[in-house]
């Protein structure tokens, strides 16, 4: 009997150890909080059915950042996002090409459409994970996040909106999107023009924890994509006073 006791204790010592090592594994035993599982929100999985080329996804994954918070083992909220700067808008209209077959005329009147999109607001793409579906309210009245746009010294707050687009659409477009997640679409009070060549910073915050996201700037004057925007009027220069004494400059 005493034998027996014995071997009970130590078959669930070791289901303890092996039920500790699953729960590691499944949340990355090194704590760091970008080290996450296959079934994460914040890995990119492949579409089903989708073909998507890796031109396309190299531009959004290049202009795309994500990160989580963790409480222990685990995650209170998991979010990726990708800047809606000129290189991704063109890369946008090239992939909705593709797929919708459009012709010239369309892909100019998207493009000119889009121009005046990036000249009024900046928009972000977010895709926003949480365990408790009840905490993923950015759009309600009472939301307990708080979003914003660091940039060039300013802050801007920003504006969520849920997306109602098939996922199917948005894994497309955004392939690091999941059936896991919420997308909004992000906006601010800022010509995305006035800031793509500069670090952009995206903050969400609330009494789960705060998460900071950077964007990368795009080289001024050129584009990863080849793109073929082109802004109706000079990007705005951000706190820069206006010259206002009248003398030539020098040589």
């Amino acid at each position: 009997m005493k034998n027996f006791a014995v071997s009970m204790s130590r078959v669930s010592i070791l289901s303890l150890v092996a039920a500790a090592i699953q729960v590691s594994c499944a949340h990355g035993v090194s704590g760091s909080s970008n080290e996450t599982t296959a079934s994460s929100p914040l890995v990119t999985e492949s579409p089903v059915g989708l073909k998507i080329p890796y031109s396309h996804s190299a531009v959004i994954e290049q202009y795309s950042a994500g990160d989580s918070e963790f409480a222990g083992l685990y995650n209170t909220f998991e979010l990726k996002a990708t800047l809606l700067n000129t290189d991704v808008r063109e890369a946008l209209i090239r992939r909705q090409a593709e797929y919708y077959q459009w012709d010239e005329g369309q892909q100019s009147t998207e493009r000119e459409k889009a121009t005046q999109e990036l000249s009024a607001e900046t928009e972000v793409f977010l895709s926003f994970a949480t365990p408790e579906r009840k905490n993923d309210n950015l759009t309600d009245k009472k939301s307990i996040w708080r979003i914003f746009l660091d940039v060039g010294g300013r802050r801007y707050v920003g504006q969520p909106k849920k997306e109602r687009r098939l996922i199917a659409e948005l894994q497309a477009q955004f392939p690091f999107h999941t059936r896991w997640n919420t997308p909004y679409m992000l906006s601010f009070p800022v010509s995305a023009k006035a800031i793509e060549t500069q670090v952009v910073k995206l903050t969400l915050t609330g009494p789960l924890g705060s998460r900071v996201l950077e964007f990368k700037p795009i080289s001024s004057g050129s584009s990863s994509t080849g793109s073929s925007l082109q802004s109706t009027e000079p990007a705005m220069k951000l706190d820069v006073p206006p010259d206002t004494t009248g003398e030539p400059d020098s040589l």
